[in-house]
């Protein structure tokens, strides 16, 4: 699963990969602009570390609250 992240290819099990640009829909950070950093496998489905473009601190996010821009 990472290696795909990292080559930039997606599927129906991974949405994002690496420095996709990304809005948070959904939680504390809902509308922040972000990059994806990095994938975080979990029994509960895929999450993603994310860097909020407004400087906050990175956060994991899981996928179904972020969408693509």
């Amino acid at each position: 699963m990472e290696k795909e992240f990292y080559e930039g290819k997606r599927s129906n099990r991974i949405p994002f990969v690496i420095n996709d640009s990304v809005e948070i829909s959904d939680g504390p950070a809902k509308g922040k602009l972000a990059a994806v950093i990095s994938i975080e496998p979990g029994d509960d489905g895929v999450s993603y570390l994310v860097e909020p473009g407004d400087g906050s601190g990175d956060l994991i996010i899981p996928a179904e609250q972020l969408t693509l821009k």
